[in-house]
């Protein structure tokens, strides 16, 4: 091949893989509005001590947000000792409709963790998510447990 068709490929390749870019990219950024978007529940969770220095959960904050579909949703590895949660739907002995979502526990303070949904387990307007929260120790085992409950709208 010679060297103007080599320059001509490279011009056509890298205009191609720029307009694959930037509409990538506005995909990205507009999939909610193009319908595109899976649903996500962003909790803020607040800790503190007891009296006997073990930690609890005293209030916990949530937001229903989402995420463009093709987002990668996954478990988090977890890193003892930290705080975790997962959703089921509507019913407690129900599998777990959402990946488990965790962070590492620092003591008391405010964390946030955003849970992802498994395909085909997205909740429904009117669905009751039931969320599991554990704090665990730096060997794993769990040291405080609640429930929080939300309404999905």
């Amino acid at each position: 091949m010679d060297k103007k068709k080599t320059i001509k490929y490279t011009k056509v390749s890298a205009v191609v893989l720029l307009i694959f870019l930037a509409s990538g990219y506005y995909l990205y950024d507009h999939a909610v509005e193009f319908g595109m978007a899976k649903p996500t529940l962003v909790l803020t969770i607040s800790t503190n001590l007891t009296q006997y220095d073990t930690p609890m959960v005293y209030n916990v904050t949530f937001e229903q947000s989402s995420v463009p579909f093709f987002y990668k949703r996954a478990d988090s590895i977890p890193k003892f000792p930290e705080i975790d949660v997962n959703a089921r739907i509507n019913k407690l002995d129900s599998v777990p409709a959402s990946y488990w979502a965790s962070t590492y526990y620092k003591g008391e303070g405010v964390y946030t963790l955003t849970l992802f949904f498994k395909d085909g387990n997205e909740p429904k307007e009117g669905d009751i998510l039931i969320l599991p929260i554990r704090i665990t120790s730096p060997t794993g085992a769990i040291v405080y447990k609640t429930t929080a409950f939300w309404l999905w709208e």
